[in-house]
């Protein structure tokens, strides 16, 4: 199963937090971690690097805290998969510096995971964070717990 990080989906909470209160001001990042419910010393570890690729700007100090540095709805989630992750490959045949696989290059497979990897960027370039924090607000307009299976739609339902 193709699945980011926990690096990267804590990221894109923290990411999808600040575009909630984007134009508000600085955010805390204990503000961040108990909203999003994420370990606070690991969410500063991320902001760090959100912050090193000018996707959050920081700021320390008596009333310090982050904020997004551009519009949420200028920032792609590509940009923060390929911040926390880099180069994204859902199959180790397709790494450009791999050549360990016998059929490379000759392969169907190759080409199915091609495939695989082209809709998957499709979508993280499509999506802003923007997007993702108004999906964030509608599905979770109070906060509820909500169980894997109850955002899984059966195949053909609406």
């Amino acid at each position: 199963m193709l699945k980011v990080s926990q690096r990267t989906e804590y990221a894109l909470r923290a990411m999808v937090e600040l575009a909630l209160r984007y134009g508000s001001g600085r955010v805390p990042a204990r503000e961040i971690a108990e909203s999003q419910g994420i370990p606070l010393r690991f969410l500063e570890q991320q902001l760090a690097v959100l912050h090193k690729a000018g996707l959050v700007e920081s700021f320390r100090g008596s009333g310090g805290g982050c904020r997004l540095a551009r519009d949420p709805s200028a920032i792609r989630v590509s940009e923060v998969v390929d911040v926390m992750e880099g180069p994204f490959y859902p199959m180790y045949c397709l790494e450009p510096a791999d050549h360990t696989c016998f059929q490379d290059g000759r392969c169907g497979l190759q080409e199915l995971w091609v495939d695989v990897h082209a809709a998957v960027r499709d979508v993280f370039e499509a999506t802003t964070v923007a997007a993702l924090a108004l999906r964030h607000r509608h599905m979770a307009p109070e906060n509820p717990m909500w169980s894997p299976e109850d955002l899984l739609r059966p195949a053909g339902a609406n």
